[in-house]
């Protein structure tokens, strides 16, 4: 054989030999797909505990009171257990889970105060017709300042005339700035669950929870939204909660 005809015949079997491995070192470069698991929703707490600012956190209720029913489970706020709960979002989601249905608990009540107890926003409300996690949203007259915290009370009345010691949790919220790197990366999301995924490992807790939570009310037998909402639940110690249904948000009582 020829020098030419030997040198052609090394070059179409490393053409051949690139051609078949490419494809495999390109792969990781792939856009990511909705439904895979590659992009993790993992919680990155960034406050420091909120006790020593005086900001106590009460993340569970009490038994029952008065006329309420017995419960196996307490009623709980799906917050971080010691810390501030970060949002970027003007008027947030609070989201609970509630062992009652609504025949249990005539009447409920939500308090938004500021630093000084002074009333941003009072309204009462009932309860869906079964038991599970719930939600409460701000409307959009309500808007919190960025770089303030917030106390939050969840009330639960046995009685409706609201004279009985309520059921409550309570919590902090603060709204940060959407500064233009998180604005940038928010941006290039292509996907619901990557955007969570941002808010999470940004510690931007109330505003990951709520659109996670949405994603698993739409879908609720996707076992990729299943997974990120137990993974989710799991660093704030509510793992065991994972399980229980969304039941969606509480009715308002003008």
């Amino acid at each position: 054989m020829s020098k030419s005809k030997c040198a052609l015949t090394i070059a179409c079997m490393l053409l051949g030999w690139m051609s078949y491995f490419l494809p495999v070192i390109a792969q990781p470069n792939q856009p990511t797909n909705n439904n895979s698991q590659t992009t993790q929703i993992q919680f990155q707490d960034k406050e420091p505990d909120g006790s020593s600012r005086g900001r106590p956190i009460k993340r569970k209720g009490t038994g029952s009171r008065g006329d309420c029913p017995p419960v196996d489970v307490l009623t709980t706020a799906l917050i971080p257990e010691k810390n501030v709960g970060l949002t970027v979002d003007e008027s947030p989601s609070f989201w609970f889970f509630v062992p009652y249905k609504r025949t249990d608990i005539p009447i409920g009540e939500f308090v938004l105060q500021d630093e000084t107890n002074n009333d941003v926003y009072r309204t009462n409300f009932t309860l869906p017709n079964t038991p599970g996690f719930v939600s409460l949203s701000l409307p959009s007259t309500v808007a919190l300042a960025v770089n303030k915290d917030y106390q939050w009370y969840f009330k639960l009345y046995c009685s409706k005339q609201q004279l009985s010691n309520p059921i409550f949790v309570r919590g902090w919220v603060q709204r940060i700035p959407l500064k233009p790197e998180l604005a940038s990366l928010l941006k290039s999301a292509t996907t619901p669950r990557q955007r969570i995924a941002i808010y999470a490992e940004k510690g931007i807790w109330y505003s990951a929870l709520s659109e996670l939570a949405e994603l698993r009310l739409a879908e609720t037998k996707n076992p990729i939204f299943a997974n990120d909402w137990a993974n989710l639940l799991q660093y704030i110690g509510l793992a065991d909660f994972a399980s229980k249904p969304i039941v969606g948000e509480v009715t308002e009582v003008k």
